[in-house]
Parts: structure tokens; sequence; C-alpha cells
């Protein structure tokens, strides 16, 4: 029987709706799960991240309206790869979504008073007690940069630091 993974995900704090264009929140609500509450958006996976998603073509080109490629990756990105489907009439497919979604949320905090960062934690679980089927990730989002690390960088750090003072061999960990 086969293992399965899985990364459950958590984005916090909750995010003001205001802060978002509405292409990012079309977005966002198709590479997680949405809950609203109270004019915030709280974003989550119990699976992972969704990395292929499919957006109605008529509501991206409305949300597009409202979006500044300078300001908005995302909508750069769509502009730049995707002008034939905005203009045509099939839903407009994404696929590879983790490599822009944390930019997405960087350009919130970038242009949001009420944010000064975002933090993004995953958890790595699997069906079965495999060795590779466990771990995290942790995210650290600012106007300025994202910081992330796995617990496997971590674990790195961990045994040079413990290597440097003596504490175990220098044999492979």
């Amino acid at each position: 029987m086969m293992a399965d993974y899985y990364t459950p995900t958590v984005v916090e704090p909750f995010i003001p709706l205001s802060a978002m264009l509405p292409i990012e929140r079309l977005f966002l609500a198709q590479v997680f799960d949405e809950e609203i509450a109270d004019d915030t958006a709280y974003y989550y996976s119990e699976d992972g991240a969704n990395d292929l998603i499919f957006m109605p073509v008529g509501d991206v080109r409305a949300a597009l309206d409202a979006a500044k490629p300078d300001t908005s990756r995302l909508a750069q990105k769509l502009l730049d790869e995707q002008p034939d489907a905005i203009l045509g009439e099939d839903d407009i497919e994404l696929d590879m979504c983790g490599d822009i979604w944390a930019d997405v949320l960087q350009d919130i905090v970038r242009r949001s008073p009420d944010l000064d960062h975002l933090t993004v934690t995953m958890a790595f679980t699997c069906s079965k007690m495999r060795v590779d089927g466990f771990g995290g990730l942790a995210m650290l989002i600012t106007a300025e940069a994202i910081r992330s690390e796995s617990t496997n960088t971590l674990f790195d750090r961990f045994y040079k630091e413990a290597q440097a003072n003596g504490e175990i061999g220098y044999g492979n960990p």
C-alpha cells in the first residue's frame, strides 16, 4: 500500500479583506481553504497548498481590473503568461502555484498599513511511519524578505553546532 503525504498549512494572522486585491483573494481562496470572519480572511489547508488551480476567466478579468501589475506580482504573472486565456472563455489554469503564493502574501504585506508580517507554518506528515514523511517548515514574510526554514535545515544547523561544541562526532548524522 502506498503512503499518502500531507502538508497541513496555516497562514497567520488573519488578513484584512481590505488589504487584498480581488485577484489575490480569488487566487488565495483556490490555493488554500478560506474562512471569512469580521472582515478578515483565514487561510489554511489540511492537506497542503494546491499547486494546480482553475479560476473562472470572467472572475479573473473582473479581479484584474482592480490590480496594478507594479503592486501585484500575481497580476503581472497573469498578464505576462496568460494573455490569451484572459481574453478567452475557458477557465484559467495555473500550475505550480507553490512558486508564487508566498510572493502574493508578501505583496499584501507590502501594501498593507495593518500588517507588518505574515507567518506560514507547515507540518509534513505521512499516512505511514516513513523517515521522509515527517517534519515541517516555518516561514516569516515581511515587506522586505521571505524567510523560511525546514526542520531538515534546522537539524543540519543543530548538528554543526553540536559538532563544533564537541558534543557529537563528525560522521554523518
